[in-house]
């Protein structure tokens, strides 16, 4: 499990943005792709794009060189937000969690459902436990952070969906938003900023 990042090496990179309604007026550029998709209502712009692997933690510093930030979909993985007076530093966390294990009586008594309770409640433990390890080491050797926040994958996949990360840059100032699955509907909201 990382207990450090490292950096992307995806920084500013060209992109396909198709602009959209959301109900809150920052964040209209919803759908971002790094190749331009055949169809559909696309433009052409920059943004940063954060990299992920598995089990591995990557971050990028948002400064002044585009107005979008985007990470790839998040679907277990942990986002961390950190602002110094001259950047706003962003990290995607993958950490992989072994299925839980099965003691000889719980293979017997144990019904289906409550295993995979007991596995998704392990799963999200350990990854919850694993983002704040990370955070409180980046805390410890940057003293010149002033403001964060954290999201886990319990925030975002209660509802068993995946989520987008994403950012805009307005008014000099960055705000950072998670897009996630309600039954049908999706909802935006403000992570950061």
């Amino acid at each position: 499990m990382p207990t450090s990042f490292q950096y992307s090496d995806s920084r500013v990179t060209p992109i396909s943005l198709r602009y959209e309604n959301t109900g809150i007026a920052p964040t209209s550029a919803l759908w971002a792709q790094t190749t331009r998709p055949p169809v559909g209502n696309f433009v052409n712009d920059r943004a940063y794009y954060l990299q992920w692997s598995a089990d591995q933690a990557y971050a990028i510093e948002l400064k002044h060189e585009a107005q979008l930030f985007f990470t790839a979909q998040v679907d277990g993985c942990g986002i961390l937000v950190f602002e110094t007076p001259q950047k706003l530093i962003i990290v995607h966390h993958n950490i992989q969690v072994a299925a839980a294990g099965q003691s000889f009586l719980q293979s017997v008594f144990e019904s289906q459902g409550n295993y995979q309770t007991r596995d998704r409640n392990n799963r999200f433990d350990a990854r919850a436990r694993a983002l704040q390890e990370l955070s409180a080491h980046i805390i410890a050797n940057n003293p010149s952070i002033t403001g964060g926040t954290s999201l886990d994958a319990r925030q975002y996949m209660s509802a068993g969906h995946a989520a987008s990360v994403f950012g805009i840059k307005r008014g000099g100032r960055w705000r950072i938003y998670v897009n996630s699955k309600t039954g049908a509907n999706y909802r935006t909201k403000l992570m950061y900023g």
